[in-house]
């Protein structure tokens, strides 16, 4: 393939193989209902590989024309990676829409501020303002799924299996994103190779943990549970309890959201 080395070019055809294991076990675990975001991210990356296969062959991996949509492409995926980690988010705190709400604008917030910095403040040539972007999104959503996990933590919420597998696999492959397009910011010219064929492993390992974390059918989710009236959780339960509930009726109230009662 034009530019592509074969060692590159086994492993896109290796991503490409483990993608569709993970798609199938999805579809035949009856998994796809559960995280209709995360198995539209899978399908779309798949779609996005066997793309730029046809974009690399004909244009050439070293192609302007081909950096550009190649780009844009990843820009899509990431907006599917975004809608994929809140999807974890929401099935975490499912039990408390106030908390998810403030949860997912701040995200979705936090993603834009993040990106638009990088953009507006990054190098003036156009190929590393991308780039810086692409890596400034990795980090957040990496620092969002660290949060999510140690706000679960304070709160006692149990975050079950696989979400918690997958939420893992979202955190190292975006923390390697970061530190691959930092590297690709410095040595753009001569990295580019190597970062592609780093950035292909990276994802193969990750498809990996989802499907290994995916691999065998898991009850479904019971109905989210009813909050008790406040004088049956001070006799009974911890007072973590009664400032979840208490942080859950005030974010719902800030947001607009219907505080839920017994």
């Amino acid at each position: 393939m034009n530019g592509i080395s074969t060692i590159t070019w086994a492993a896109w055809v290796l991503s490409v193989a483990v993608q569709i294991c993970l798609l199938a076990t999805l579809l035949y675990r009856r998994q796809a209902r559960r995280f209709p975001a995360f198995t539209i991210y899978a399908a779309g990356a798949l779609l996005q590989s066997a793309a730029l296969l046809a974009i690399y062959n004909h244009w050439g991996f070293d192609s302007l024309r081909a950096f550009y949509v190649s780009w844009g492409l990843q820009g899509l995926i990431t907006i599917l990676r975004l809608l994929a980690i809140l999807e974890l988010c929401r099935a975490v705190f499912r039990a408390y829409r106030g908390i998810w709400v403030v949860i997912s604008r701040g995200l979705v917030l936090l993603i834009a501020v993040v990106t638009g910095c990088a953009m507006l403040f990054g190098s003036h040539k156009p190929g590393v303002r991308i780039v810086s972007a692409d890596g400034a999104m990795g980090l957040a959503l990496a620092s969002a799924v660290v949060a999510l996990f140690l706000l679960a933590r304070y709160y006692r919420v149990q975050a079950r299996e696989p979400i918690r597998a997958m939420a893992i696999g979202f955190f190292l492959y975006s923390c390697f994103l970061t530190l691959n397009d930092t590297i690709l910011q410095t040595w753009l010219s001569g990295y580019g190779p190597l970062w592609n064929f780093l950035g292909i492993v990276a994802f193969i390992g990750t498809v990996l943990v989802w499907f290994w974390a995916l691999r065998r059918p898991y009850p479904q989710e019971a109905r989210a549970p009813k909050l008790l009236p406040a004088s049956v959780y001070q006799a009974l339960s911890p007072e973590v309890n009664l400032r979840l509930r208490a942080l859950n009726d005030r974010l719902s109230r800030l947001t607009g959201q219907p505080v839920e009662r017994p």
